[in-house]
């Protein structure tokens, strides 16, 4: 009986380059994202999990916050 799939990527040259590209800007959001959530606790010393769920913690996700990740850390 088959239970899992197993897939191998095989990816041409640019198709490479445009995964690559996106994994770092996946790895710069994170990044990003939970500096500002450890600068959070830092500030108030309360655990993330005590807010209210209503509350954002880290802020609201603006247009362009993924443009100025990129070209802050890049």
């Amino acid at each position: 009986m088959l239970l899992k799939y197993k897939y191998k990527l095989k990816p041409q040259k640019n198709q490479a380059i445009i995964i690559s590209n996106w994994l770092e800007l996946a790895r710069k959001q994170y990044n990003y994202r939970l500096s500002q959530r450890l600068n959070w606790f830092e500030s108030t010393r309360t655990p993330v999990n005590a807010c209210p769920l209503n509350v954002s913690v880290v802020g609201a996700l603006h247009a362009t916050s993924l443009q100025l990740i990129y070209h802050a850390h890049s």
